[in-house]
């Protein structure tokens, strides 16, 4: 596995850690906020939906610049939105804040593949991604765990600063392990 690999499964695993802390919790979250499990699932859908309709654009100028910043660019936003979390109010702001993490989710998505796929042999590549698949897959499990011990004893701000906290950390780790 060369250095480049194993930096961005490092960064991302790192990001799954801090963002699984609190997948369990979230439609709790939204009632707390005056929602419901609607408001939770339109916040799901506005997610995805801004990620599926911008990854196309960003791709196309993911080919003309180095994929690192887009990837850094996308934990330093997310870092952000996990900390505005702490500050939500009301479902509208809660939407708001899905939308933005969805534009953070499509700068960084293509970057992330891009570089992996770049970076490992084309003889392996399914043996590569289950690879990916699985050490991501073992942190965001961890920190759903983490996380909702956690928010059961500490509350949500607890879980959404820490959050922030190993997005940021994988956006630094980012430039400082991706060199290229």
């Amino acid at each position: 596995m060369n250095k480049i690999v194993k930096a961005l499964l490092y960064v991302e695993s790192i990001y799954a850690l801090g963002a699984g802390l609190f997948l369990p919790i979230f439609a709790i979250f939204s009632q707390k906020i005056g929602g419901d499990i609607f408001d939770a699932g339109v916040a799901a859908a506005l997610f995805l939906i801004a990620t599926s309709t911008l990854e196309w654009p960003i791709g196309i100028w993911l080919d003309k610049f180095k994929e690192k910043w887009f990837l850094a660019g996308d934990y330093f936003l997310e870092a952000f939105v996990f900390l505005g979390y702490i500050f939500v109010g009301n479902k509208w702001e809660l939407f708001a804040l899905q939308i933005v993490l969805g534009v953070a989710s499509a700068i960084g998505n293509p970057a992330w593949e891009s570089l992996y796929d770049k970076n490992t042999p084309n003889i392996t590549s399914g043996r590569s991604w289950a690879r990916a698949h699985m050490y991501i897959g073992y942190c965001a499990g961890f920190g759903i765990l983490i996380g909702s011990f956690l928010a059961q004893l500490y509350g949500f701000n607890v879980v959404f600063l820490l959050g922030s906290v190993f997005s940021f950390i994988a956006g630094i780790s980012t430039i400082i392990f991706l060199k290229k």
